[in-house]
């Protein structure tokens, strides 16, 4: 059992009354988006590449430029912790970086690039994926969160069509289930050219990822070892199609890639952890960046003209890309942009109430968020007579580390807000378990303060017979870095309520008006800590 993971979720015991919703005021309604129907406006595409490289008279130079999670940031966003840079910026950001090596510069990513705002989630990734086929990326490891909206639409966006281009997703590692084959819409690897060098390009993705994706999602699918995997492409690409230079990105962090040595391998960039980061891997030069474009990671390398040896002279990751001189915003993105701006507007900018403070997702949110999946579940029992014992229901469950992803500040709030808090499309589910199962996964630890409304304080209030019942979302439930560890949770065991935990805190939001901090502490509300027992 993944203890450190279990240790994490948040728990909360049914809350009956008293935070101040609205009866009266129906169900918020969101309206969807049929992306497909949109035909978009795409602006020509500019030639890349045509210059001269950059040299020494000894040595030329290949500069490649890397982001990895940019997690669907489009707009310019200023932050304490890093300035967003948002597709129209990093547009520009390139064009300037590329003037100063106009034939031989590379665009990479290392993943997880279209998932987490309303903009990109309700164009399924169409919106970026355009505009980094504008921009001339070169290439696209898969992340976990690529695979969020099932294969039908990381299919889809393989397939996205600009003009001719399509940016390669990669990756060495993920294979079909059935055949142990490279599905069809990917690649082990690809190959481009600058002035004459030829340069291979391998993207991979951290075996254990798996787990992080909705089981649904990935089944079908299977991550070999990494590292053995980009070996054997490294080694085909080094000795079969002679390429000069060979670069992993990698959707992994660059500090747990893999204990074995890689081979063949002369860059590497990776991601996943949202962390800054550069160094060596097995000799070779490795960045990575944060997410949201808050970074760019930069690898300049170097190639003897005579001996064709490879070295690195850069190893770099850009902390302030924002600030760069000359940087604005590329017309022909926001053109891009704008095909879904209309549509999209309507449903990021839906009112739904005021807060009346920071939620933080430690201080507020994360309860804001379990006491609105209880109550959407048991409304949803209601609704569809599901038949749960309301009494029964022991806790609600939602993974706070990695699932909220942003706080949600003082003042008015719309439907972008929530949808850029809770980007993922979970479904809220009940499960039944034993008392004596839920006892002997999780004890009680009682949250420091008064007032605590709960339905048991301790154990031993549970008995070892009796069915019960938690409300949880899909994801955690099969993931064997949450309950699925303590659980072994199959389809067959969740009662489904076709709710997703993004819109149903939207809707307690919608129907409060006015959700007040204090009502969502600990200590002073119905909220309440889990832990497994050690």
């Amino acid at each position: 059992m993944n203890s450190k993971k279990l240790l994490t979720l948040l728990a909360v015991l049914p809350l009956l009354a008293g935070c101040g919703q609205n009866e009266e005021k129906g169900d918020l309604v969101i309206p969807t988006v049929d992306v497909d129907s949109i035909v978009p406006v795409l602006p020509n595409r500019p030639e890349y590449n045509t210059g001269d490289i950059k040299t020494d008279g000894t040595n030329d130079f290949i500069d490649i430029y890397e982001l990895s999670d940019f997690h669907g940031a489009v707009n310019y966003e200023t932050h304490s912790s890093g300035n967003y840079l948002g597709l129209p910026k990093l547009a520009s950001y390139l064009d300037i970086k590329r003037n100063d090596n106009q034939g031989g510069t590379v665009v990479v990513s290392s993943g997880d690039m279209f998932q987490g705002s309303a903009e990109s989630n309700l164009t399924r990734g169409y919106m970026v994926n355009y505009a980094m086929n504008y921009m001339g990326f070169d290439s696209m490891a898969i992340g976990n969160h690529e695979f969020d909206w099932t294969d039908t639409w990381l299919k889809k966006n393989a397939n996205l069509d600009y003009k001719g281009h399509k940016t390669p997703f990669i990756s060495a590692n993920i294979v079909k289930t059935e055949t142990n084959e490279t599905p069809d819409f990917l690649q082990k690897s690809t190959i481009i050219s600058r002035k004459g060098y030829k340069i291979g390009i391998i993207g991979s993705i951290g075996k254990g990822l798996k787990s992080s994706i909705l089981k649904s999602c990935v089944e079908g699918y299977d991550f070999l070892d990494e590292v053995d995997s980009v070996n054997a492409e490294a080694a085909r690409l080094k000795n079969v199609e002679n390429c000069n230079i060979v670069i992993l990105t990698s959707h992994n962090d660059i500090e747990t890639i893999g204990s074995k040595a890689l081979e063949n391998v002369d860059a590497v960039f990776g991601g996943h952890s949202h962390e800054s980061k550069k160094g060596t891997i097995s000799g070779a030069a490795a960045a990575q960046t944060v997410n949201y474009g808050a970074s760019i990671a930069h690898i300049q390398l170097s190639i003897n003209k005579e001996t064709k040896a490879v070295s690195c002279s850069v190893c770099e990751v850009d902390e302030n890309p924002t600030q760069l001189a000359g940087l604005q915003e590329k017309a022909e993105i926001k053109t891009i942009m704008n095909n879904y701006s209309s549509a999209i507007g309507d449903i990021k900018n839906i009112k739904l109430g005021e807060a009346d403070n920071n939620f933080t997702i430690s201080a507020g949110l994360k309860n804001v968020c379990v006491e609105s999946m209880y109550q959407g579940a048991v409304k949803a029992n209601k609704d569809n007579n599901l038949g749960i014992p309301e009494d029964k229901i022991l806790a609600t469950f939602h993974n706070v580390e990695g699932g909220i992803r942003k706080d949600i500040s003082k003042g008015n709030i719309v439907y972008g807000d929530v949808y850029a808090s809770f980007p993922f499309d979970n479904e809220i589910c009940f499960y039944k378990v034993k008392g004596s199962a839920f006892k002997g996964a999780l004890k009680y630890n009682e949250v420091v303060g008064i007032g605590v409304r709960r339905t048991f304080s301790n154990n031993n209030e549970i008995d070892d017979n009796t069915d019960y019942y938690l409300v949880v979302t899909d994801f955690i439930a099969f993931s064997t870095d949450y309950l699925g560890a303590a659980f072994n949770i199959t389809d067959a065991d969740l009662v489904r309520t076709g709710k997703v935990v993004r819109d149903e805190v939207a809707n307690l939001i919608y129907k409060t008006e006015t959700i007040k901090l204090g009502n969502f502490k600990s200590g002073v509300s119905p909220y309440v800590g889990l832990k497994r027992i050690q």
